[in-house]
């Protein structure tokens, strides 16, 4: 059974709080506050009974060891003290130990400008561990990776799943068990590479599969079309043709017509059928008559799982795939999972974000979570995939 925080009785204690708030920023402005705001409810859980909670997060990629003022969590703290409305005392060296003064939480400064934080190393564990008397670990999007504040602390301090991870393990848990057919599932993204196994793990058990991106490329270029200069993973050619020779391939529902440009700059976008697209095109979304086939089958479907955007969504009118199919997934009543960074700030921007079952925080977890695989921080609370 799942160590939840919520059928322990936990009060009065020092809580070390791993949290996922490695949110989008640009200039130091926060793009999307999502990851913050689903971490709320914990912080407040463990504040109403008394507890005092010392936050721990990663934020980027920096080099191990090196403080990298770009890639502070000070405006973060910042951010999250003003949802909270509560003080938060903000440490930038805080290994050896914080002072909570007249507050009660604290953030520390990225934990990845620690050495020995991605080694999950046993000797910078049992140090973070002497910060606290409770260890809490309420970052699904990172549960994959076996670090220190991910892992090594619950070797050494009694280990709890917030309310956010008990949220995101009852829907992926509920997506392969309990998922009402048909069930629609939108494997999207660049690299086929880092999907195929989700594909061929859902691939049986959905009654529609649709795919985007450099993996719809892949398969098209399996199949015999031209792709132009699209993105494809060329060495992964094999193990599409083994799908679209197998039995199962009559479930992908295929394009009928593409948008591309044969700019460098991605200007003059073309609408083409998938036939048509020649030597010196990049495929960069779904076309009109495509979306309308796709939204016809999310209308038909009972559940939806969706990971990743249709098309070049950084750059308009790239994005009209994701958008519209995004819009037909709010309107439609469906049991609907979306996972992945770059599709939900989308759905956020359209303001339709509560129209969907579940908006996951996790990208590679939630992905290696539906294959099958037990993540290392999940077994250790009591969370196996059978």
């Amino acid at each position: 059974m799942i160590k939840l925080i919520t059928n322990s009785h936990i009060i009065n204690q020092t809580i070390l709080l791993r949290l996922d708030l490695n949110v989008p920023t640009y200039e130091n402005k926060i793009l999307s506050d999502f990851r913050i705001v689903k971490s709320i409810p914990t912080i407040r859980y463990l504040l109403n009974n008394n507890n005092k909670i010392i936050i721990l997060s990663h934020f980027g990629r920096p080099k191990e060891g090196l403080k990298d003022p770009s890639l502070s969590l000070e405006n973060i703290s910042n951010y999250l003290a003003k949802k909270l409305n509560k003080k938060i005392i903000f440490y930038d060296d805080w290994i050896d130990g914080v002072d909570f003064l007249d507050a009660d939480i604290v953030m520390c400064e990225n934990v990845r400008f620690q050495n020995g934080e991605k080694a999950n190393s046993p000797a910078l564990s049992e140090k973070m561990s002497r910060l606290a008397d409770i260890y809490v670990f309420d970052a699904f999007g990172v549960s994959h990776r076996k670090e220190s504040s991910t892992y090594g602390i619950s070797d050494y301090l009694d280990s709890y799943a917030g309310l956010l991870l008990e949220e995101e393990v009852k829907n992926a848990q509920s997506l392969l068990a309990d998922s009402k057919p048909p069930l629609t599932t939108i494997i999207s993204g660049a690299k086929i590479s880092t999907k195929l196994s989700l594909i061929k793990k859902l691939i049986n058990k959905s009654e529609n599969i649709i795919i985007g991106g450099g993996i719809l490329n892949t398969f098209l270029l399996a199949m015999g079309f031209n792709v132009g200069n699209s993105l494809i993973e060329k060495k992964f050619i094999p193990e599409a043709k083994e799908i679209i020779d197998s039995e199962y391939f009559s479930k992908i529902v295929m394009p009928i017509d593409v948008v591309t440009s044969d700019n460098i700059d991605f200007l003059n976008p073309n609408t083409k059928e998938i036939s048509m697209v020649q030597s010196k095109d990049k495929i960069l979304d779904i076309g009109a008559h495509t979306i309308n086939r796709y939204i016809e089958v999310i209308n038909k479907s009972k559940s939806i799982f969706w990971n990743g955007p249709l098309g070049y969504v950084e750059k308009k009118p790239y994005d009209n795939g994701t958008i519209k199919l995004s819009q037909a997934i709010a309107d439609s009543d469906t049991f609907s999972i979306v996972g992945g960074g770059d599709t939900i700030p989308i759905i956020e921007s359209l303001r339709i974000q509560n129209n969907f079952t579940c908006l996951s925080t996790g990208g590679g977890s939630l992905l290696k979570f539906i294959e099958g695989k037990d993540l290392p921080i999940l077994s250790k609370l009591g969370v196996y995939n059978k």
